[in-house]
C-alpha cells in the first residue's frame, strides 16, 4: 500500500512538472493575432501582439519586400515590392516571435483609373455603356451590400450580395484595403446569383475586399464609386459602382 501511494504521488509530481513545462512554453514567444499575412504593393495591414510586454520592436529580414511600424500592440506592415519574407517582433525583456509575410500585385491595379459602372467574373462581362441593362449598389440598414446587374429583358443578371459588418462602404473619405474579407472556417460571407435566360445558379462568396473608394471627378457633389473585388467559386471577380442608394 505504501509503494501504492508513493507511486501515486510521483505520477501527481510529474503532472505539476509538464503542466509547468507548459506554461513556461506558452511565454517563451510572443503571440500574434495573425501568424501569417497576405498584403499588396504600396497597401498596408495590422497585426496585434498578444502577450509580452511593451514597448515592442519589429524587424522586417528583407526590408526591400515589406516595412514594419509599431503602435503600442499594433504592427503595421506595408508591402514594398512582390516577395516573401518575415518580421521579427521582439518586446521589452526579449521575447521574440515572426510573422510571415507574402507581398502580391494587387491583380485589379490596372482597375483603379476606371470609375465605369461594370462587374466582371469568370466569363462575365458587363459594362455600362457597352452592355444595355441597369448597374446599382446599394446598401441596406442591416449593412446588406447589393451590387446588380440586370438587363432590359430582366431575364439576365448579376446580383453580388454581401455583409459589410465594418462599415467599409458607404464612409467618409478615400479608402483602400489590403486584405479579403473572410472566414476561417470556410463560411461564405455572401452570394453571386447569375441569371441566364431565366435560369438562376448561386454561388457561395467566400470573401471580399474594398479596393478603393472615391469620387469619379474633381467635381463637388460627385458620389464616391466603390471598387470591390470578391471571390466566388474560387474565381476572382470585380464590381464597380457608385453607392447610388442607402435603402432602409
Amino acid at each position: 500500500m505504501k509503494r501504492f501511494s508513493i507511486y501515486l504521488l510521483s505520477l501527481m509530481l510529474s503532472g505539476v512538472f509538464f503542466v509547468a513545462c507548459d506554461d513556461d512554453d506558452s511565454i517563451d514567444k510572443l503571440t500574434f493575432d495573425k501568424n501569417s499575412v497576405e498584403v499588396f504593393v504600396g497597401a498596408e495591414t495590422v497585426v496585434k501582439v498578444r502577450g509580452g510586454e511593451a514597448p515592442y520592436k519589429a524587424t522586417p529580414v528583407d526590408e526591400t519586400v515589406v516595412k514594419a511600424t509599431v503602435d503600442g500592440g499594433d504592427i503595421t506592415i506595408k508591402g514594398v515590392k512582390e516577395g516573401n519574407t518575415t518580421v521579427k517582433v521582439t518586446d521589452k525583456n526579449g521575447l521574440e516571435g515572426t510573422i510571415a509575410v507574402a507581398v502580391k500585385v494587387d491583380p485589379f491595379e490596372d482597375e483603379k483609373e476606371d470609375p465605369t459602372a461594370r462587374i466582371k467574373w469568370d466569363t462575365y462581362t458587363k459594362v455600362e455603356g457597352k452592355d444595355a441593362g441597369t448597374f446599382m449598389l446599394t446598401k441596406a440598414e442591416d449593412k446588406t451590400v447589393t451590387f446588380s446587374w440586370i438587363n432590359e429583358e430582366e431575364d439576365e443578371s448579376l446580383v453580388l450580395t454581401f455583409k459589410d459588418t465594418e462599415d467599409k462602404i458607404g464612409g467618409e473619405g478615400e479608402e483602400e484595403e489590403s486584405a479579403s474579407v473572410k472566414a476561417e472556417d470556410t463560411t461564405p460571407v455572401g452570394k453571386l446569383t447569375v441569371t441566364v435566360d431565366g435560369e438562376s445558379t448561386e454561388y457561395d462568396v467566400t470573401s471580399w475586399r474594398l479596393v478603393q473608394a472615391k469620387p469619379a471627378d474633381d467635381e463637388e457633389g460627385t458620389p464616391y464609386t466603390y471598387w470591390i473585388a470578391f471571390t466566388a467559386n474560387d474565381k476572382l471577380g470585380l464590381a464597380v459602382a457608385p453607392l447610388t442608394v442607402e435603402t432602409e
